[in-house]
């Protein structure tokens, strides 16, 4: 009987400091350094320093600023930019290793093998942040509204470097020398409506638009990259084959090629020519809460904007093809005669026909991708509790009678089953509504 035994030693330390600076609470700094150490890393590489600056001035407290604007309650400004390091990656891989082969032992010993190729000399990925924002509060801070920039920048990243089959391995942990970029604007709004004895009234908005981008990438062209990521681009672009339309003639879709040519089957990976970014575009969500005396009411609007797989793309089965598929009712805008100028191709039985080839390059085309924005009432709560006097009529501290619902209402141009999730193949949110009643005694 064979046993193995695995054991990793990991280590990790820093040392780290910081300062504050608050002066006469309008003047805010902090600083940090540190300097950290990892086992990951091999000789003359384990060790990075990294830091960060922050500031922030309130200048509602300079009685210039309160005088000249009275309605002004809060104001602030605040900056930030900082580094810091990753090392997430497996332990001793900058070290040749070893494993040991299993069977029968030739001639009474066992065998080695080489478990991965080295690399001395990756180091710490890098990550550095800057961001800034204002925060405003009028009218004694019952309107808070705050807007902030951000800007990531990722370098030096700690990758599964690609190589040739004839290398051995697929990979080898390595420093990929691009930069990546994440930038965004987040935007949030709140309000006190209304606030009497009685009745109570607020409202909360937040918008969220951010991007993300390779910013540079050092001899690209000759990279193993050079098919997957676009310089300019976000890193989940998908390069996919541009649709021209249905052939009026053949009534079979028909792709642009990288000669600028027309075909039904582009055959290279450089016909790819469309740049599809799958991000959203911007999100957020819109909130309401009302009081009345025992009443209250609560809700949530939740928005994207998107863009989405087709439907019928997603099932892989053209129409006209047996399948057991329920088809949207737009395929029956589709060609049927010579001369028609129609946005689906034509119905096909035929499995190994033009038609078919064409639809299943489709499915990789840009006009596989729709607009799949939506908005929905994702949350809404109405309860009310029994007044005081009642209660202490019939001995219980609380009553409390409520009914919740979940996902009521969702307004979508989407034809799929949801929006959210974008799988023909999962059904979407459930709705739910549940009700109750609560009483402590």
């Amino acid at each position: 009987t064979q046993y193995s035994v695995t054991n990793k030693d990991y280590k990790y330390n820093a040392l780290f400091g910081r300062v504050e600076l608050n002066w006469a609470d309008k003047y805010l700094v902090n600083l940090n350094a540190r300097r950290d150490g990892s086992s990951r890393f091999g000789p003359g590489n384990q060790f990075g320093n990294f830091g960060s600056v922050g500031a922030a001035w309130i200048f509602t407290k300079e009685n210039v600023v309160a005088k000249a604007i009275p309605l002004l309650s809060f104001g602030k400004l605040r900056g930030s930019y900082g580094t810091s390091g990753n090392d997430q990656i497996g332990d001793y891989q900058y070290l040749s290793l070893y494993n040991f082969t299993t069977g029968v032992p030739y001639q009474g010993a066992t065998g080695t093998y080489p478990a991965n190729l080295n690399n001395p000399n990756y180091s710490w990925e890098i990550n550095r942040k800057l961001e800034g924002g204002i925060e405003l509060g009028f009218l004694k801070d019952r309107i808070l509204f705050s807007a902030s920039y951000y800007r990531n920048r990722s370098s030096n990243e700690l990758v599964g470097y690609s190589l040739p089959d004839i290398a051995g391995f697929t990979a080898v942990t390595e420093n990929l020398p691009a930069l990546v970029q994440n930038t965004g604007w987040e935007f949030v709004l709140n309000t006190v409506n209304i606030n009497s004895k009685n009745y109570r009234w607020t409202s909360s908005i937040n918008l969220t638009i951010s991007r993300n981008k390779l910013v540079s990438f050092p001899n690209f062209e000759n990279s193993p990259y050079q098919y997957t990521y676009v310089i300019g681009q976000p890193l989940n672009v998908m390069k996919t084959y541009h649709m021209i339309g249905v052939n009026d003639t053949t009534g079979v879709y028909e792709f642009a090629n990288n000669k600028g040519g027309a075909t039904y089957t582009p055959a290279y990976t450089t016909d790819r020519i469309a740049n599809i970014d799958p991000n959203p575009k911007y999100y957020g969500g819109f909130q309401n809460a009302f009081s009345y005396k025992g009443f209250t009411l609560d809700f949530l609007f939740q928005f994207k904007k998107q863009i989405g797989i087709q439907p019928m793309l997603q099932l892989n089965v053209p129409p006209g093809v047996s399948g057991y598929y329920n088809m949207p009712s737009y395929v029956l805008n589709r060609w049927q005669k010579p001369g028609d100028n129609k946005p689906i191709e034509r119905f096909t039985q035929n499995y190994g026909g033009n038609g078919y080839a064409a639809y299943t390059i489709a499915s990789t085309s840009d006009a596989a991708y729709v607009d799949a924005s939506f908005i929905r009432l994702k949350n809404v709560s109405i309860s009310y509790t029994l007044a005081a006097s009642w209660m202490k009529a019939v001995h219980i501290q609380n009553c409390r009678i409520y009914v919740q619902c979940q996902n009521l209402l969702t307004i979508t141009r989407y034809a799929g089953f949801d929006p959210e999730n974008l799988n023909v193949n999962s059904l979407p949110p459930l709705r739910i509504i549940t009700g109750g009643i609560e009483i402590i005694l």
